[in-house]
């Protein structure tokens, strides 16, 4: 009778790029910061109340399309970290799927907003600076339909998304007692090559 050799874990010491950290925090705080505003620009009472909102909201969200994409080139060139912690099979794949989820998505909404506008028969500015010349001459009803419902339901799927990667960020650190969390803190690793 033989038994499986324990699992282990290549990367479980190797910390991550200033890079890859700064990155990541700067576009978790930038997709939070812009599902709370546009969460609360829905509470506002009227559309004609919150246009100056909309405006900046649109603004700020290809800002983040920005710094987005440079997040999703700097992965392609740095490549996805090896696991923190000695985990099956089938973790790492559903913890790449989230994570891939959560890169397109960063992407996407960003896109469908400028979709949305352009559709709506607007140009897209940031702050005023023109970026996008108005496309249509009227509003296009399912262009816009289709980017809306993709902007709004995104924004639903992409919350629940953060707070399934929250949990397994804390499940990783109080249950299965792994580097994950301290390593994308930047904090110091338990595994031999930490910091």
């Amino acid at each position: 009778m033989t038994t499986a050799a324990p699992r282990t874990s290549a990367g479980s010491g190797i910390p991550l790029s200033r890079t890859t950290l700064v990155l990541h925090w700067a576009v978790a705080a930038a997709v939070l910061g812009m599902l709370a505003y546009g969460y609360w620009i829905q509470t506002l009472p009227s559309a004609q109340g919150r246009t100056a909102d909309v405006q900046i909201h649109k603004s700020l969200g290809v800002l983040v399309f920005v710094l987005a994409l440079a997040r999703v080139l700097w992965r392609a060139r740095e490549g996805f970290p090896p696991p923190a912690g000695p985990h099956g099979s089938a973790q790492r794949r559903a913890a790449l799927g989230l994570h891939l989820f959560l890169i397109a998505a960063t992407l996407l909404m960003p896109l469908s907003g400028i979709g949305r506008s352009l559709a709506y028969a607007r140009p897209v500015s940031v702050f005023g600076w023109p970026l996008i010349p108005r496309l249509f001459e009227d509003r296009q009803e399912t262009l816009y339909a289709i980017s809306a419902t993709l902007h709004d339901g995104l924004a639903l799927v992409l919350s629940a998304g953060i707070l399934v990667h929250v949990g397994a960020a804390l499940k990783h650190h109080y249950l299965d007692r792994d580097d994950t969390l301290r390593r994308i803190t930047g904090r110091g690793m338990t595994g031999e090559g930490g910091r």
